[in-house]
C-alpha cells in the first residue's frame, strides 16, 4: 500500500472547520481546498502493476471480503463509514457487467440450415463458433491502495502526575481527560476526511454531468423565470418541485441505467443514501411541509443533514450564509483530478448552490485500515510518550451512481 502524507491538508481543514488558527495555518477562511488529496478515486486494475489477468484472475490479494457486485435488486440505506471488517470489500471493487444475448439456435427464426445445402462452410463455422465459443460477461475492477496515515502523540510526565494527584481515582480522571483530547482530535480528523470525501464526490458527480440543475429544470417545465440561487426557495411551488425531483431521482437510480454513474456501464442502486444541506432541509420542512396536512405527500425518505459542504470563516459578516455553506472550493489540482475544467490562469474552481447529494452505498466509503498504539519511555525526564497510529482510506468509485442537486 502506498502511504500518503496529508498532514497539511488535515491541519488546514481543521482550522477552517473550527474557524480557529490551531496549527499555525493561514487565517482560516473558505479558500480553494485540496480535498482530492485525501480522497482516492481509484484506478482500473488492468493498469495496476500487480494485475496479471483481468477477468476473474485480477484478484490482487486475499482481502477477506472482496466485494463482487452481485447484489439482489432491492433498496436499503447505507452508511458512509464502513466497519473495519468491511474494509476488504472496499479495497477492491469488481463489477460484473451484463451477459451477451444470442439468437436461440434451438428455435431458429428461418428454420434450420443444413451445412451441405444452403449454409455451406460459413454456416458450419458459425455454428462451431457458438458451440465451442467462450461466453463471459464484461468485468471491470478497481483497486484502492492509497493509505492516509496520521499519528497523534500524548506525553505524560510520571513525576508531575503523581505529585499533582492525591489518589488513583484522581489519576484515572486526569489520564482519561488527556485521552479524551486524543479521541476528540481523531474524531475531528475523521470529520475533515468525511467532508472531503463528500465534497469530492459532489465535484466528481458534477464533472460527470450528473448535476440536477433544479431552477433550470423548473423554468423549462413551467415557463417561469426564477433566478438561480437561494432566492428561488422563496417560491413554495418551486421548493415542492425540488422535493418531488429528489424523490423521482431516488427511484430512477434503482433502475438499470448508465445515466447516473460514469456512463461506462449499466448499473443500479439498491443501497442509496441522501445528504441534504441543513438550510435547505429546514426551508423544506418549515416552508412547504408545514403547509400540508399530510407530510407523507412530500416525503423523500430518510436522509442525513450537513451544515456545510466544507467550512466557514470567522471573518465573514455572515459566516453561515447559504451561499457560503452551499459552495465547494477546489484547488486546481483537485478540480483536475475529479475531471473539472480549470479556467486559464485560475487558482481553482468553486461550485455553488449545492443543496443535496445522492449516492450509492459503494460509491463512497471511509474505513480504518490499521490502528496501533506504541509507547516510549525517556528515563532522563521520567516521561512516557504514547503514539496513536492510524491509516485511513477515503474511497470514491464512480462505477456506482452519484447525483448532485443544485439551485442552478
Amino acid at each position: 500500500m502506498k502511504i500518503v502524507d496529508v498532514i497539511n491538508v488535515v491541519k488546514s481543514g481543521i482550522s477552517q472547520l473550527t474557524a480557529n488558527n490551531f496549527f499555525d495555518a493561514e487565517t482560516p477562511e473558505l479558500t480553494e481546498t485540496d480535498t482530492a488529496a485525501l480522497v482516492e478515486l481509484g484506478h482500473a486494475l488492468e493498469d495496476h502493476q500487480l494485475a496479471a489477468d483481468i477477468f476473474l484472475g485480477a484478484l490482487v490479494d486475499t482481502l477477506t471480503t472482496m466485494r463482487i457486485d452481485s447484489r439482489a435488486y432491492s433498496a436499503v440505506l447505507p452508511s458512509l463509514f464502513v466497519d473495519t471488517y468491511e474494509w476488504g470489500g472496499f479495497r477492491e471493487h469488481v463489477v460484473i457487467g451484463l451477459s451477451d444475448i444470442l439468437e436461440d439456435e434451438m428455435y431458429p427464426i428461418n428454420g434450420f440450415i443444413g451445412y451441405n445445402e444452403t449454409g455451406g462452410t460459413a454456416e458450419a463455422q458459425r455454428i462451431a463458433g457458438i458451440e465451442h465459443g467462450t461466453f463471459k460477461p464484461s468485468a471491470q475492477s478497481k483497486f484502492y491502495d492509497e493509505g492516509k496515515a496520521f499519528m497523534i502523540a500524548l506525553s505524560t510526565v510520571r513525576e508531575q502526575l503523581f505529585t499533582a494527584v492525591r489518589s488513583l481515582a484522581e489519576l484515572n480522571k486526569l489520564i482519561s481527560a488527556m485521552q479524551i483530547s486524543v479521541d476528540n482530535t481523531i474524531q475531528l480528523k475523521a470529520e475533515v476526511g468525511a467532508l472531503s470525501t463528500v465534497s469530492t464526490g459532489v465535484a466528481r458527480a458534477i464533472a460527470l454531468g450528473n448535476e440536477i440543475k433544479l431552477v433550470t429544470r423548473y423554468n423549462d417545465l413551467t415557463g417561469e423565470s426564477l433566478s438561480t440561487g437561494w432566492a428561488a426557495l422563496n417560491d413554495d411551488k418551486f421548493t415542492a418541485f425540488v422535493l418531488e425531483t429528489i424523490a423521482n431521482v431516488e427511484d430512477e437510480v434503482k433502475r438499470f441505467t448508465s445515466v447516473y454513474n460514469n456512463h461506462e456501464h449499466v448499473t443500479f442502486s439498491n443501497d442509496s443514501r441522501l445528504i441534504l444541506l441543513s438550510k435547505f432541509a429546514n426551508r423544506a420542512k418549515f416552508g412547504v411541509r408545514a403547509n400540508t396536512y399530510n407530510e407523507q405527500l412530500l416525503g423523500i425518505g430518510d436522509y442525513e443533514r450537513i451544515s456545510g459542504w466544507q467550512a466557514v470563516t470567522q471573518d465573514n459578516a455572515d459566516p453561515f450564509a447559504p451561499e457560503t455553506l452551499s459552495s465547494i472550493a477546489l484547488t486546481a489540482a483537485s478540480a483536475t483530478k475529479v475531471g473539472l475544467t480549470v479556467p486559464e490562469g485560475a487558482t481553482g474552481v468553486t461550485l455553488s448552490n449545492i443543496i443535496g447529494f445522492l449516492y450509492d452505498r459503494y460509491a463512497l466509503g471511509i474505513s480504518l485500515d490499521k490502528k496501533k498504539v506504541t509507547t516510549s519511555y525517556t528515563a532522563s525526564q521520567d516521561k512516557y510518550n504514547t503514539y496513536h497510529h492510524n491509516i485511513i482510506n477515503y474511497i470514491i468509485d464512480d462505477n456506482f451512481p452519484m447525483v448532485a442537486f443544485t439551485l442552478n
